[in-house]
């Protein structure tokens, strides 16, 4: 994907998991609430395949940390129904830290 591409992705897997966690548990919202008065705070890392990006939803569910699988409408770049982005979040740092430490910043 292009940068440009990368990013319109990247806004909606933060849209979305907003969505989520506005909709979700009491918890949820709370964390969203102080994510929003943090600043909305957003790192972008880099996975090597789908499978470790399907791998990272599972274990994020499994977690109960919001995960939002953005897959492509196909009208650009990319053939429709491709995943492309997995935001995860808002979740404080050490759920997330166990889920993406290992990945590296894109």
């Amino acid at each position: 994907m292009s940068k440009g591409k990368t990013a319109a992705q990247c806004a909606h897997a933060a849209i979305m998991c907003y969505q989520s966690a506005a909709e979700g548990s009491e918890i949820q919202n709370a964390v969203l609430q102080r994510w929003c008065r943090m600043g909305q705070p957003k790192i972008v890392l880099r996975v090597d395949s789908y499978e470790q990006l399907n791998g990272l939803q599972i274990k994020a569910q499994e977690a109960n940390v919001v995960a939002a699988l953005v897959r492509d409408a196909g009208r650009t770049q990319l053939e429709a129904g491709t995943a492309t982005v997995l935001g995860l979040g808002p979740a404080p740092a050490t759920d997330l830290d166990k889920l993406v430490a290992h990945l590296k910043l894109l």
